[in-house]
């Protein structure tokens, strides 16, 4: 059978059928979508492309953490790490005109200024710091595993001392027949 489109979910991207236009409101994971009917705009509707979730390559990231400053699919919101206190998650729909407002705000800061050179500047520095973790973490590694081996090759003459006195002990005490 051919179902028309009649609506669009403006968070998964999917075009609705009337039947699943009435029924999209009321499944678990789509129960807070945007979907707007297709004549409301009277224009042909373009499928655009939403963004998928890294961790689940089937669901859409359709939710946005204020507090995390992250896009999220509904599995994510479920899996727990964003439903603590101060995690202010709602849909991308409702989070874009304020992160669009938010960009256009730095864009102009850094155009206003004439210095992109700041950016890199902060860039370079940034980048130096990340050299310099690394290089101390390569530092920290090795040094750890030179203390290993100085513990494991003192408990090592520790074993052979101690099982050396152990059969001084049994061969001493054993009495000849």
């Amino acid at each position: 059978e051919d179902r028309k489109a009649t609506a669009r979910c403006l968070d998964c991207g999917e075009f609705l059928c009337d039947m699943h236009h009435k029924e999209h409101p009321f499944r678990r994971t789509t129960k807070n979508h945007q979907v707007e009917e297709l004549h409301s705009h009277g224009r042909r509707p373009t499928r655009s492309v939403k963004p998928r979730c890294a961790l689940h390559q089937n669901s859409f990231l359709t939710l946005f953490c204020r507090q995390c400053v992250v896009a999220l699919c509904e599995l994510c919101r479920e899996a727990g790490s964003h439903c603590g206190d101060g995690h202010n998650v709602q849909s991308t729909t409702e989070a874009a005109p304020e992160m669009r407002q938010k960009l256009d705000t730095v864009r102009r800061q850094v155009c206003d200024t004439g210095k992109p050179s700041a950016v890199q500047n902060a860039l370079s520095e940034v980048t130096a710091t990340i050299t310099e973790l690394n290089n101390a973490a390569e530092s920290t590694s090795k040094s750890i595993s030179e203390n290993v081996e100085c513990l494991v090759g003192q408990l090592r003459k520790e074993e052979r001392e101690m099982l050396n006195k152990l059969e001084e002990l049994r061969w001493g005490k054993l009495v000849p027949l």
